[in-house]
């Protein structure tokens, strides 16, 4: 039997999404597992040091931690390149998360691979960048993006050089442990966008989310899954990206530009989950949560 860790933090509640896996992979033997019990260490080690204790080291990690302070950032990375290096299969790598978790980065990946898809224009927000600039770099409306933000949390459409000052008054005011993008904002797919699930180099799963009453699609913030035929010109550049970022299980996100088969980079994922899927309202909904947690037995 496959030995794995479900890897969160302790703020974290999944237990049910755990219950989810064990139930649909028998032939997976996955405990739940806060990364702060572990203490990263060097050397050469046989067995996981962690505070309650010493644990065996598993065949794989499924990492669900996400919406991190810079230190426990740091602290779950450290764990994961302890696990790479003696071997363990992480879903996904430090090196990977690093990558999908800086946003201007990601952009800055996808610019140089992707050959269908444009990229929103995207510029790193400093003390020394006033609404004015912002507006005239990357237009107005813009979207204002938390870097590390996740789940439709922290970003806001920005439709006025006045409300873009008045929001770096604020943010600038006190400290901030993370940074901020500002970004071309694509209205033609507000409310709107397709995600792409990747799994072993394949797209497995498509399908667009879509919120009529907000410019955020995320099923969290309200929004709907649809079924999509995604082109196979999406596709292509999907894998380009997931392959770029080695990505080994993840989505990458997309929004519709306004014109047929033109399209712009969102973002890509490298921590998906289930939640929305536990209480599936439909029998499709209910596939969709098989594939999902299919995905381990798919990369393994």
């Amino acid at each position: 039997m496959v030995s794995g860790f479900y890897l969160v933090s302790e703020e974290s509640d999944k237990a049910n999404e755990i219950e989810v896996f064990k139930k649909l992979n028998p032939n997976v033997d996955i405990k739940l597992v806060n990364f702060e019990d572990i203490i990263p260490i060097a050397g050469d080690i046989n067995q996981i040091m962690t505070v309650n204790g010493l644990i065996d080291f598993p065949d794989f990690v499924f990492v669900r931690a996400f919406d991190l302070s810079a230190d426990k950032q740091y602290h779950v990375k450290s764990v994961l390149r302890m696990l790479e290096y003696k071997g363990v299969l992480c879903i996904n790598t430090a090196d990977t998360k690093d990558k999908t978790s800086d946003k201007l980065l990601t952009n800055q990946i996808v610019s140089s691979v992707a050959e269908s898809v444009k990229v929103p224009k995207t510029m790193l927000i400093t003390p020394k960048t006033d609404g004015k600039f912002i507006a005239d770099s990357v237009g107005l409306p813009a979207v204002i993006k938390v870097m590390h933000g996740s789940g439709g949390k922290g970003l806001s459409l920005i439709k006025t050089v006045e409300e873009l000052d008045e929001l770096l008054n604020i943010i600038f005011a006190a400290p901030f442990d993370d940074q901020l993008i500002a970004q071309e904002a694509i209205m033609s797919s507000k409310g709107r966008d397709i995600r792409l699930v990747v799994a072993n180099g394949e797209v497995i799963d498509s399908f667009i989310r879509e919120n009529p009453d907000d410019f955020k699609s995320n099923v969290s913030a309200g929004g709907s899954i649809i079924p999509y035929d995604t082109p196979e010109i999406l596709v292509k550049d999907t894998l380009k990206i997931a392959n770029k970022l080695n990505l080994k299980v993840g989505s990458i996100d997309f929004l519709f530009g306004e014109n047929e088969n033109e399209f712009y980079f969102c973002e890509a994922n490298s921590t998906i989950g289930l939640p929305y899927l536990l209480n599936a309202p439909d029998e499709k909904n209910k596939e969709l949560l098989k594939k999902y947690s299919g995905l381990l037995m798919k990369t393994l």
